[in-house]
């Protein structure tokens, strides 16, 4: 077997062990399945919320085609299928980064240790497995090899494949912008470089009008003009790194993209495509840490080079570790079946199972309101009984005055009673550690009638009952029944 097999070998094992360290999926997972079964299953495509009991605007899915593909893979090979889909995204990202560190001048050969710290700081980006956003990552990755491979004249039509891969990339996450924003980037390096610029202006054109190849049609393009223009001041992901919250977590990934821009900018001759595409990326990296992996990609793309020859000094020590990286990986691969890699992530840590299993089987139906991230799990395990009053959808279903009436109850802001006084609630499951759990035990109006691992759950006075069946406490029993639900058909 020759270096090169060995070398993609290692990566992809490499991978898949770093997505068996993944102990917790993203939240917003179960909404995606819900919307990928009822396309798979009944040929429907939800316009509005059936979901939630409050007010709420026409359901602008950008992510629908990636609920589709979620669905398809927990059908047909369960939560083995997401965790492979997972390291599947992550390689494929690292082998558009590699195929784009190979055109740059005198390019050094390819690195193991590199790009396992790039996977490691990738996977410690998105700890969660599986979300929409994996998608994105590779089809920019991909946009950025088509484009530096445009760049420097070493291809003439690939780039007309941008418009094709738009239509796809549209339909699974609207992280697509991205992909139209890389290209603007190229083609106002070009102008500044005083190179061909109208191919690049003429597949942005073309790219930007097969937006509308969607289910929604052309009304999807404000949606999606809104969505990535709106101010997210309460949704953590879109702090700064250096927000008090994030600094410690972010910070290796924010020195690494500061890095890669210093390292440009030590060259006597500039290239100002390669400058733009780094400053505007790692600045909105910093500024947002959720795109924080945009400008990873990018600084392990395009500086590769220059990072290497920064640190010659050190190339004996690199490969020395380098050989020895090796046989560490595939023994690593030896301790991925310790991982169950085919059995669901269940952290009762992170998801509500208990409370969730005591509203089900004493058969508690109503409306209810639920913290923002567990909505959607939620929804996923008690529709059609019970109605939610906001999960993660926000954008794509919400209108902002009920998204501020949830904050508003959660941090016990101004009228935080709304939620409850204004909006037919029936049940409340808020975490133990918050003042509004506190406050709703002092409340006359709420019974408190249970408290799982995360959360408590309150009823409305009078509607309590004299006795409850405790949940099942078994982590195996909601590890084997975390993808059961409710019945979406009957919406």
């Amino acid at each position: 077997m020759n270096k090169k097999i060995w070398f993609y070998a290692a990566l992809a094992v490499f991978s898949i062990f770093l997505a068996c360290l993944s102990t917790n999926y993203d939240y917003d997972l179960f909404a995606r399945l819900i919307v990928g079964e009822r396309f798979v299953e009944y040929g429907i495509l939800p316009y509005q919320d059936f979901l939630s009991y409050t007010p709420t605007h026409p359901w602008y899915d950008h992510e629908w085609g990636s609920g589709v593909v979620f669905y398809l893979l927990i059908k047909y090979l369960g939560a083995f299928g997401l965790l492979i889909f997972q390291a599947l995204m992550m390689f494929l990202t690292a082998v558009f980064i590699i195929k784009t560190q190979k055109l740059q001048k005198h390019a050094f050969p390819p690195s193991l240790l590199f790009m396992a710290a790039f996977l490691a700081i990738f996977t410690h980006l998105n700890p969660g497995l599986v979300r929409c956003q994996l998608f994105s990552f590779l089809f920019f990755s991909i946009f950025l090899y088509i484009l530096e491979k445009t760049r420097l004249g070493k291809t003439k039509n690939l780039i007309w494949l941008f418009p094709l891969i738009v239509i796809f990339w549209n339909n699974v996450h609207g992280g697509v912008v991205s992909g139209l924003g890389l290209i603007a980037m190229y083609f106002a390096g070009a102008i500044l470089e005083k190179k061909p610029w109208k191919k690049y202006l003429a597949v942005l054109a073309v790219s930007g009008l097969t937006l509308i190849i969607n289910p929604y049609g052309i009304k999807y393009l404000n949606f999606l003009f809104s969505a990535a223009t709106k101010h997210r001041k309460y949704i953590v992901e879109w702090w700064p790194f250096y927000a008090k919250r994030h600094i410690v977590y972010y910070l290796i990934p924010s020195l690494f993209s500061i890095f890669g821009v210093l390292t440009a900018l030590k060259t006597k001759k500039y290239n100002y495509t390669k400058l733009i595409v780094l400053l505007m990326t790692v600045y909105m990296g910093l500024a947002h840490v959720k795109l924080l992996s945009l400008s990873v990609i990018v600084v392990s793309a395009l500086c590769y080079n220059d990072i290497i020859i920064l640190l010659h000094k050190c190339l004996r020590i690199f490969k020395k570790i380098e050989k020895s990286l090796y046989p560490a990986i595939f023994i690593l691969a030896l301790s991925i079946p310790l991982f169950s890699p085919l059995a669901p992530r269940a952290d009762d840590t992170k998801f509500p199972f208990y409370e969730l299993e005591f509203l089900k089987i004493n058969n508690i139906k109503g409306n209810l309101v639920s913290p923002f991230g567990l909505g959607s799990y939620a929804t996923y395990k008690l529709y059609p009984d019970n109605l939610i009053f906001m999960d993660g959808r926000y954008e794509e279903v919400y209108n902002d005055k009920e998204f501020m009436v949830l904050k508003h109850f959660d941090l016990i802001m101004d009228n935080w009673r709304d939620i409850y006084q204004k909006y037919p609630t029936d049940i409340i499951m808020t975490y133990k550690d918050t003042e509004t759990y506190i406050l709703l035990q002092e409340d006359s109006d709420w019974v408190h009638i249970f408290d799982g691992k995360l959360c408590g759950i309150f009823v409305k006075k009078g509607t309590e009952k004299f006795t409850y069946l405790e949940p099942e406490y078994n982590i195996d029993y909601y590890r084997n029944t975390m993808f059961k639900h409710g019945d979406f058909r009957n919406d």
